[in-house]
């Protein structure tokens, strides 16, 4: 039984069985080719991880101040549709949970936000209109409903919705000469996160769509880091009397 477990224990840890056999039958640990697959699902693996909490922060920002000051909900909801065609073109394609599962996470805690910025910008009841309407509408994409190619088209449109959320958001920023409510946790965050999906694409999936949509949110997000060093020490009310 110990045995078994410490079976079950190395495989999921070296998931390829060449490679296990590298690493404790051959003693060869120095595998270049290993050693690289290793480390993107462990990469992969930590992106996971860290996307359960990465718009915690920027939630618990807008509940604390209980204003969207700021924020721009333009940006917020493209940033959804990106998440959603992101998450349904990887469960309709079966590609590994690893190279993706970020994007459930996000999109669960994207789904929050924009019902937040609905709840202090509008009303309550919007609120809670749009989080059932739009979970199910991201419940139709990945069971199938359309078909593959329609998703894949859904998903080319990631590239110019992600950037097109920066974007927005980045205009925000310089119009308003602050940058209200935004979290540097989560921007940081996120773009840590899309720079270490770039190497995961290269070692696990061969799709120069993937790629090419990481590459632009990583230049993106980096802007918005760079504009939140910017305006650090820089207030709303601060911003207001300057203009």
């Amino acid at each position: 039984m110990a045995s078994a477990m410490l079976t079950d224990a190395v495989s999921l840890l070296v998931p390829e069985e060449r490679c296990r056999t590298e690493y404790f039958v051959n003693y060869n640990f120095f595998d270049e080719s290993c050693n690289k697959v290793l480390l993107s699902k462990y990469l992969g693996l930590s992106i996971i991880a860290g996307s359960v909490l990465v718009k915690v922060p920027q939630i618990v920002k807008i509940l604390r101040a209980k204003s969207v000051v700021g924020l721009s909900l333009s940006s917020f909801l493209l940033e959804l549709l990106a998440y959603s065609f992101t998450m349904s073109y990887n469960v309709v394609q079966g590609f590994p949970f690893s190279t993706w599962g970020e994007a459930f996470f996000v999109l669960v805690q994207a789904i929050i936000q924009v019902a937040l910025y609905f709840h202090y910008a509008y009303s309550p009841i919007a609120a809670l209109v749009f989080i059932p309407a739009f979970s199910g509408f991201v419940y139709s994409l990945c069971i199938g409903i359309l078909p593959l190619n329609v998703i894949a088209i859904l998903f080319q449109c990631t590239i110019p919705l992600t950037a097109g959320s920066k974007i927005f958001q980045i205009g925000s920023n310089f119009a308003n000469g602050h940058t209200g409510q935004l979290s540097m946790i989560t921007s940081a965050l996120n773009l840590l996160g899309t720079v270490a999906r770039i190497y995961t694409t290269f070692q696990e999936v061969e799709d120069m769509a993937i790629l090419i949509a990481f590459v632009s949110a990583t230049f993106f997000n980096f802007v918005i880091v760079a504009q939140l060093l910017y305006y650090w020490n820089v207030k709303p009310a601060d911003a207001k009397k300057q203009q």
